[in-house]
Order: C-alpha cells, then sequence, then structure tokens
C-alpha cells in the first residue's frame, strides 16, 4: 500500500487504476481513512496548485481538525475504483443566506473517462440528500467565481 506522499509525488505503481471500466454500475459512499491515496489523487486532478496543501487537509480531514469539507461522498464503480467524489460543508455565511444553514458543495470532480454517464447528477442527488439530512434550508455551490443557489431545493 502506498503512502499519501507517495502518492502526491505520482510514485510508479501508487496512483489508483486509471482504466476506466465500462461498467455503468455505481456507489456512492461516505470516505472512509483507507480512500485517503484515491481522494488525494482525484483532489491532484481538480485542483493541482493546491497538490501541496492537499496531503495536510486530508489528514487533519481525517483527525476531524479540518472545517470543512465536513463530509466527502466518493463514487465507486463495480471494479472498487472511485472516479468522482464531493466535498460538502453546511455553510451559514452565504449572502442572501445570513444566517441559514446551506448545503455547500465545496468540490466535485468526476475522472474525465466516466463523464457523460450521469455520474455528477447523482452525487449532486446524494449531495442534497446530505444537505437536507443536516437540516439545511438551502443548497448551493459556486461556479466561476459566483455563487449559485439551487433553486429547487426543499428542505
Amino acid at each position: 500500500m502506498c503512502s499519501l506522499l507517495a502518492v502526491l509525488k505520482k510514485e510508479e505503481g501508487c496512483l489508483p487504476d486509471t482504466k476506466p471500466n465500462k461498467s455503468t454500475e455505481f456507489q456512492i459512499r461516505p470516505i472512509v481513512a483507507a480512500d485517503a491515496s484515491a481522494w488525494l489523487a482525484l483532489r491532484i486532478d481538480l485542483w493541482p496548485g493546491g497538490a501541496s496543501d492537499h496531503l495536510s487537509e486530508i489528514a487533519a480531514f481525517f483527525q476531524g481538525a479540518l472545517q470543512e469539507p465536513q463530509a466527502v461522498l466518493l463514487v465507486e464503480n463495480s471494479a472498487a475504483v472511485i472516479v468522482a467524489f464531493a466535498e460538502l460543508a453546511v455553510r451559514t455565511d452565504l449572502i442572501g443566506q445570513p444566517g441559514e444553514a446551506v448545503g455547500y458543495v465545496e468540490g466535485l470532480y468526476v475522472r474525465p473517462e466516466f463523464r457523460q454517464q450521469g455520474i455528477a447528477r447523482k452525487l449532486l442527488h446524494a449531495s442534497r440528500q446530505w444537505a437536507r439530512d443536516r437540516k439545511c434550508t438551502a443548497f448551493a455551490s459556486d461556479r466561476a467565481g459566483r455563487l449559485v443557489i439551487d433553486k429547487t431545493y426543499k428542505e
């Protein structure tokens, strides 16, 4: 098993399998510590400029010392390959929603070879349910630097 540092350095044999499995069977589930290396690789793909911070943030997340994300949902295919993730938080500081608990997607990523299969949509539906379970009154994210509030979200 590779260390998170080995994944960060992209050492041979330490990256998750990148061959697409044509299976359409996907499972969405909460992250567990054993998924740290796969999460790290996906975060590096999504936010390559922040690669130096990912290792400490992932460690802090599993120690319960990171303010956000508060939860991470993963998508795994039938071959147990993690193909996507969503980082989630409850925010109370959003413009137009002052003091209200808002479910917030901090980041969402689907590996390119698994796109166009409805994975992001399913992940967003599961993320909305996560927010409902926390009694959030709204659901939002940002896109290209602007706040997007889901107008179809119902508590």
